[in-house]
């Protein structure tokens, strides 16, 4: 056989190995998904620390780490150490595989393996027994994985495959549990014992045999020297580096946080977070003291949330006071439960009403009885005030008058504006919410009511919080930012009987504005503040949803919110008034508030926001004119007397004149006219609130009458004088406006209406059921 056809042959065989090859790779290919197993999702803090490790679910402590963030100490160990030609062979290394052959031929069973890092991936990915038939698979899926991947691509797999013992996998895990660190910082003596524990991670676990360890570290360091990849002094120095003497335990900080960012992010391996976690553990320990006091009081747990305005992050987070206790909830992230926020949706209505020009935070409002169509709330200590102004009737938390503003600014608005503020938990017809939305009827999260009160530290403009670093702002614009400061500054100047005002004295209290809110039935106590950089939210109460009666968010949440404050943002203060012309300040009458009429002789200045503020002149400060001789008022022809007298009167609002004549209070009343003066009616005609149009009164069957009988009640001006009640075209009654006044009536559809002295007249329609 000639030499040519001796040439021929060996390239035929060669081509023929690369075609055989080609067509087992397309037949068998790799199993790439065994490459990359469920990693462990680890949730860091702010300063990238471990916050907690969430396993896979076959309990691995594997922690994927991308090859750039390993110290390229390790890489260099690793390489020189396990397989010196990595970055020239084909996935086996000929010399060696040809001298390991020889080795295990003469033996009969492997005595060698000449394993590369490719041929020890598969092996991982793919574990066999020692066998001739294994080695040579190991050798074919090496080649594959040398065809098919870069040499950084399979340095990245190899070193996240790594086995380290019990159930720790990969150098990222293996830095964590060993070291305490990434595998960013490792040095020469981590790095060299890292490369001999996956030899034999029982037999060189520095724990429980750390003599073995030593010397296999050692060992590994002995040969980078003789290599010349360290010098002799640096391994010297390493030698004398004490091994690990335990491994550490899973970190599980801030519990509730880490699940919330895992719901989040999803199962991804790694999950930065915004978290402060000095900021956390302080927040942690003053919540579990807080809550050790309001056990004794018979209110189980509470929750905070701390944001930090100018970002948006959540830098802590406390679902409860002890994630692993039993029998209190522990396990409930209870910042983000949804419950009744009580009171502390007031501000927003009032910020609402603000731009929508509805009032101003001196104008008046009335705290008296009423009835909504048999809705009839009251104030938390079941007394009334009167005639209060707006940022007095929102720094005393009082019901009625926000009830009022809410009927004014319309319910449907202010769900809107909620929901736009990211209070996503209100998902029902507005009509179904109704007035009861005013305090608080509704389900809320502490997360989202904190960050809505964050916006009004941001100019009024919302953003949803973060739980992750984000350049990614979506803004909207809820309230001017002149509305938004002035409900900040009378939130600064809350003040409840329930809470000492010495919390406000002490030097190392930030200057704030808060609110407090306590839901239907006692069920949930809240308390809200803002002060520099932070807003602060707490909820406090029972996770069963148990009542506890005298609850109060100033006294059971208000403690915690301050100890809080302190701490995020101490000596914090209020944001500027915004800039520009936005707030004006303009001169009312005293006694209405209003815009001054001609007979208003005392004036003060408040504030209104420019272009926006509605007022109308006042129609409470009048002239009237006397006859001196009798006293009577005059009117129409008898103005043409000789002598009269001039006076100017204040009267008040028809529902504030009754309601303080029927609770024995002055009430301002003008002189009767005189009896020979002929009067065209002015002003305003009686309106009867009771009956009411809109609730069908119910007999009790068996009941006589006499005890069924329907107050008369109607708001009527000053110069109304005696009221005259009509059932049905029939008189029935007669009195002042302030005096108690009843009728019997029958089942059936009736007309009521009502007459003043002057001829001016209101009618309604009602209706009354038969018992059954």
């Amino acid at each position: 056989m000639n030499r040519h056809k001796k040439l021929m042959i060996i390239l035929g065989g060669i081509a023929f190995c690369f075609a055989a090859f080609f067509a087992l790779d397309i037949i068998f290919p790799f199993p790439e998904h065994k490459l990359h197993p469920a990693t462990a999702t680890v949730v860091y803090d702010r300063d990238h620390k471990p916050l907690r490790i969430f396993l896979p679910s076959d309990g691995a402590r594997r922690m994927h780490t991308d090859i750039s963030t390993i110290s390229p100490i390790l890489i260099r160990s690793l390489i020189a150490s396990e397989d010196g030609l990595f970055e020239y062979h084909p996935g086996i290394n000929p010399i060696s595989a040809l001298r390991a052959a020889v080795s295990n031929i003469k033996a009969g069973h492997i005595v060698s393996g000449a394993s590369t890092i490719p041929m020890q991936i598969a092996r991982m990915a793919e574990p066999k027994s020692r066998t001739m038939s294994s080695k040579l698979k190991e050798s074919f899926r090496a080649i594959q994985l040398k065809l098919h991947h870069s040499n950084e691509e399979l340095l990245g797999i190899y070193l996240n495959m790594l086995p380290y013992g019990g159930n720790i996998e990969g150098v990222a895990a293996a830095s964590h549990f060993y070291f305490g660190h990434d595998p960013s910082t490792l040095s020469l003596a981590q790095s060299a014992l890292l490369t001999t524990l996956p030899r034999g991670p029982a037999y060189y676990d520095p724990i429980r045999h750390p003599k073995q360890a030593k010397q296999g570290r050692n060992l590994v360091m002995d040969q980078l020297e003789k290599h010349g990849v360290f010098p002799t002094a640096e391994v010297e120095r390493n030698k004398k580096v004490p091994l690990p003497t335990a491994i550490r335990p899973v970190p599980l900080k801030a519990p509730h946080f880490c699940r919330m960012a895992l719901e989040r992010s999803g199962s991804t391996p790694e999950i930065v977070t915004t978290l402060d976690y000095v900021l956390q553990q302080t927040a942690e320990e003053r919540l579990k003291n807080h809550v050790s006091r309001l056990r004794n009081d018979d209110i189980d747990n509470a929750a905070c949330v701390i944001i930090h305005i100018p970002t948006r992050e959540i830098r802590a987070l406390v679902g409860s006071a002890d994630f692993f206790e039993k029998g209190y909830g522990g396990a409930i992230n209870l910042a983000e439960t949804k419950r009744s926020p009580g009171s502390t949706l007031k501000p927003f209505l009032y910020a609402l009403a603000m731009d929508k020009g509805l009032m101003a935070p001196a104008s008046f409002l009335y705290d008296i009885p009423v009835d909504y169509s048999g809705y009839s709330p009251e104030n938390y200590d079941q007394t009334w005030s009167g005639q209060v102004e707006m940022r007095d009737a929102l720094a005393r938390s009082l019901n009625v008058p926000a009830v009022k503003t809410l009927a004014q600014t319309g319910v449907p608005d202010f769900v809107d504006l909620l929901r736009k503020g990211g209070l996503t938990t209100l998902n029902k017809n507005p009509m179904e919410y109704g007035l009861p939305l005013a305090l608080g009827g509704c389900e809320v999260k502490l997360t989202k009511l904190t960050n809505l009160y964050a916006s009004l530290a941001d100019s009024g403009k919302y953003r949803p919080f973060k739980i992750a670093p984000s350049t990614n702002d979506i803004s909207s614009q809820l309230f001017s930012p002149e509305a938004s400061w002035i409900t900040l500054q009378m939130l600064s100047k809350v003040s409840r009987p329930e809470m000492n005002d010495t919390w406000m004295l002490t030097n190392d209290m930030p200057e704030a504005g808060w609110k407090t809110g306590t839901s239907f039935g006692h069920r949930d106590a809240w308390a809200l503040g803002i002060s520099g950089d932070y807003a602060v939210g707490v909820w406090v109460g029972n996770p069963d949803g148990r009542p506890r009666k005298g609850i109060s968010g100033a006294s059971h949440a208000g403690p915690l919110l301050f100890d809080l404050l302190r701490a995020a943002s101490p000596r914090g203060k209020l944001p500027h008034q915004p800039e520009g012309a936005g707030i004006t300040e303009i001169k009312v009458c005293a006694h209405s508030h209003q815009l001054p009429g001609p007979f208003c002789t005392e004036k003060i200045t408040i504030q209104t926001l420019s272009g926006k503020t509605q007022l109308t002149p006042c129609k409470y400060c009048r002239q009237i004119f006397i006859d001196p001789k009798s006293g009577f008022r005059l009117s129409g022809e008898c103005l043409d007397r000789k002598k009269l007298e001039r006076k100017i009167i204040r009267t008040l609002p028809a529902q504030l004149a009754r309601w303080r004549a029927e609770n024995n209070m002055e009430v301002p009343t003008v002189p009767p006219l005189a009896p020979d003066c002929d009067l065209i009616p002015a002003g305003n005609a009686p309106r009867i609130i009771s009956p009411a149009s809109t609730t069908p009164y119910l007999l009790r069957k068996g009941t006589p009458l006499k005890y069924q009988q329907i107050g008369l009640k109607a708001n009527a001006e000053a110069d109304s004088g005696t009221l005259h009640w009509f059932l049905d075209g029939r008189l029935i009654n007669k009195g002042e406006f302030n005096q108690k006044l009843f009728t019997e009536v029958k089942a059936g559809k009736h007309k009521i209406s009502v007459t003043d002295s002057l001829g001016r007249t209101d009618s309604v329609l009602f209706e009354v059921r038969g018992g059954k």
